[in-house]
């Protein structure tokens, strides 16, 4: 496998596009595209759909809601014959099963307090305990009225037990149920629509198995049936795959074009240029909801260098702790025209499949009279005369220097060398453990006579093998430690 499209939280910026790029070119595989999660479960949706409305002018709107483990997304999206178009999507970074989960072991750490004279949360190995039976309690209380707790040796060899009902646990988890509906209500608002407009309500992440957050949804959508038609927990990869198999010359899938937009507002700010007080300063390129791909020319009146830089805008609802700046871009060599004015640069800025912002060039261009034949008049009035236009001309390239959060080609290629040289020892570990296997079952525990020479030939090898085990696997934790992240 090399060729791949990795499907991505819609949410993610730009910084976190890179890096996913930069660690998928480290292991080895090609990444065609990234694809925002939301737009993969639509395309999943539509492409096998035979009954879309032919006019684009009069799609068929779907929200899909995903509420996944830790995440929950919101998009809407207009369908038509062969192609689909996202209107608008929104977000709740950190909304999810987990939140449920956790709700449950402070619920009942607290139960164990009393009960069992144990503080749960004091030991990250029991917390790990309980929040798998927690986890476990809460998908059957999704198909039952009530359900129990069972933790074997949860701390201090104490076996704990329990129970909760469907109603206690709606009750103790309102404060996270209420927040169900807010993405909902962004979404269709972003999209300039009404929840009459909506035609159809898909559902996909395992968390909307919960019922309390069926219930909530269906009361925001009255009149109209939820849809399951996806699989809840596949339906991710199965959109990508879609995307992937329509970018590869080996596999021919239905035409479906696909039309996603852009979560953040990027702007392009720069200096002024001396003696033009009234310039501006920044521009805001593409803003939020913007078309991916997309190209955006932009022009500037400059006597020398000139250095862009692009970030997102203010108030942009970035994930905590990102960096808003997203890369910069220096254009040397602009000449000076010889009448002393400023010379016309344009630049060529690019939102990308990926939903990544590069600056892909600039180029000086200059006003030029040509002399063009024109037809003046109507009907018999109707005659040709040359007249002198004035047209922008291309004069030349600008060199660039760009500067994004990419990591550099070398890093990238020293990385790849790394991981390829850890993927063979890890290889030839797991092929000798296999050795080993194989060997051991023949070794005897006694020998007489003429099989003693065999044997001892046995044992040597055996040894030497055992031996270089042990050098692997010593190699093995001097490599992976380092890589491995604390539990906390």
């Amino acid at each position: 496998m090399s060729d791949v499209v990795i499907a991505v939280p819609g949410w993610y910026t730009d910084i976190q596009r890179r890096a996913l790029l930069d660690a998928a070119n480290i292991a080895g595989m090609n990444p065609l595209r990234l694809i925002n999660d939301t737009t993969a479960v639509a395309l999943g949706y539509g492409i096998t759909k035979g009954d879309l409305p032919e006019a684009a002018d009069s799609p068929r709107h779907v929200c899909f809601i995903d509420i996944g483990h830790s995440n929950y997304s919101v998009s809407v999206t207009a369908f038509s014959k062969g192609q689909l178009t996202v209107k608008s999507t929104a977000y709740d970074r950190n909304f999810g099963g987990r939140d449920f989960d956790w709700a449950l072991v402070q619920h009942f750490s607290e139960e164990f307090k009393t009960k069992y004279k144990i503080d749960v949360l004091s030991s990250p190995k029991a917390v790990f305990r309980l929040s798998t039976g927690c986890e476990r309690l809460k998908k059957v209380l999704s198909a039952n009225a009530e359900a129990p707790l069972n933790v074997e040796s949860i701390m201090n060899d104490i076996d704990a037990s329990s129970s909760m009902k469907r109603e206690q646990f709606e009750q103790m988890t309102d404060h996270l149920l209420v927040r169900v509906i807010a993405p909902i209500e962004e979404a269709i608002r972003k999209a300039g629509l009404t929840v009459e407009q909506i035609d159809a309500v898909e559902l996909v992440g395992g968390s909307i198995r919960v019922p309390a957050i069926k219930d909530r949804i269906q009361a925001y959508f009255p009149g109209k049936t939820l849809g399951f038609t996806l699989n809840q927990d596949e339906a991710v990869a199965r959109g990508a795959t879609f995307a992937c198999a329509s970018l590869s010359p080996v596999f021919r899938v239905r035409e479906f074009a696909v039309h996603d937009v852009t979560p953040y507002p990027i702007k392009v700010m720069w200096d002024k240029e001396p003696g033009n007080p009234d310039e501006d300063t920044e521009l805001v390129v593409f803003p939020q909801d913007n078309p991916i791909p997309s190209t955006k020319i932009l022009t500037f009146y400059r006597k020398g260098p000139f250095e862009l830089e692009a970030r997102y805008q203010e108030g942009a609802s970035l994930p905590e702790v990102i960096n808003p700046w997203v890369g910069k871009l220096t254009i040397k060599n602009v000449e000076k025209p010889s009448s002393g004015d400023l010379t016309c640069v344009k630049v060529k800025a690019r939102l990308n499949l990926h939903g990544i912002m590069n600056f892909e060039g600039a180029y000086m261009v200059e006003e030029v009279e040509k002399e063009e034949t024109v037809t003046i008049g109507e009907a018999e009035e109707k005659k040709e005369e040359k007249k002198l236009v004035k047209k922008m001309q291309r004069k030349g390239d600008c060199s660039v220097v760009g500067q994004y959060t990419s990591l550099a080609q070398t890093a990238v290629e020293g990385m790849t060398e790394k991981e390829g040289n850890m993927h063979a020892e890890d290889k030839l570990v797991m092929e000798t453990e296999v050795g080993l296997l194989r060997l051991g079952p023949v070794l005897p525990l006694t020998v007489a006579g003429s099989q003693k020479r065999s044997r001892g030939i046995r044992l040597r090898h055996a040894g030497q093998a055992g031996r270089s085990l042990c050098h692997l696997r010593a190699r093995e934790r001097e490599i992976v430690s380092p890589l491995r992240p604390s539990r906390f």
